[in-house]
């Protein structure tokens, strides 16, 4: 997923640790090509941190809040994301790499690259809609309303056919009751880095209930493939939690 120019403060951003030092850490934003940001160590965890490894890995993802942008120079906070704006912010990130899919498959149709169809229409699109998920929704409701915005055939068009085509068709929702439990005063911190890790790049929502609990969910044409997927994460996500020391259960909910 793509978007133009720098992110905004007090935005949430989906970010790749890539190096470790003493005191910070530097993460790529995974929306933002091209842009880094620095992790203070002060802005890690809301206790003290001893070692900066125990809360972030190198190759890890993590939702973090950008605290300032100076040119170049972005500074983001992992301990000023709480549970319910990280659980919105991957569930976004999850639609828009969907919309993202059905964009590029736009952009096959017309014998175009994904590069073209951003520079060509996908930035309008976000700018115009907040969103590439927004864009497609309207070009199924509306879709004059894309022409009004200044998206003109053979883009229009191939838009809303790719659109009606993957609205249109059954899919199945598939859920998992999670209840997480991690001890020790980092627990909350392992929770999230091992919910945005595995769901990573999956076609899957967390949905924050109440502590313990989160819900799995998952869509698809096929019933059988997307069950299976939820439970297979349910169950990564249990051993991944009993490895840090807590205890996780789950519990599929039938919604065929």
């Amino acid at each position: 997923m793509k978007k133009k120019g720098y992110p905004k403060r007090d935005e949430f951003c989906v970010c790749k640790i890539v190096k470790i030092h003493p005191n910070s850490a530097f993460a790529e934003l995974v929306e933002y090509e091209g842009k880094t940001g620095m992790i203070h160590v002060s802005e890690v965890a809301s206790r003290w941190v001893r070692n900066i490894r125990e809360f972030l890995k190198e190759g890890n993802y993590a939702v973090c809040k950008v605290i300032r942008v100076e040119g170049d120079n972005i500074s983001l906070s992992v301990k000023r994301v709480h549970k319910e704006q990280q659980t919105s912010k991957l569930n976004e990130f999850n639609r828009e790499k969907r919309s993202e899919k059905m964009l590029e498959l736009t952009a096959k149709s017309l014998k175009k690259s994904l590069d073209d169809a951003y520079k060509e229409v996908g930035y309008d699109l976000q700018e115009n809609f907040g969103s590439l998920n927004k864009a497609f929704e309207v070009a199924v409701k509306n879709p004059d309303l894309l022409k009004r915005k200044g998206i003109n055939n053979p883009w229009l068009d191939a838009i809303v056919d790719i659109a009606k085509k993957n609205y249109s068709e059954k899919v199945h929702e598939v859920k998992a009751e999670l209840e997480l439990v991690c001890y020790g005063p980092d627990g909350v911190q392992i929770i999230k880095q091992v919910l945005a890790e595995t769901i990573k790049g999956k076609d899957v929502e967390i949905r924050y209930i109440s502590t313990p609990k989160y819900m799995l969910v998952g869509r698809g044409k096929n019933y059988k493939e997307i069950h299976k997927m939820i439970n297979d994460l349910a169950e990564q996500i249990t051993k991944e939690i009993n490895k840090h020391k807590g205890a996780c259960q789950f519990k599929m909910v039938e919604n065929k």
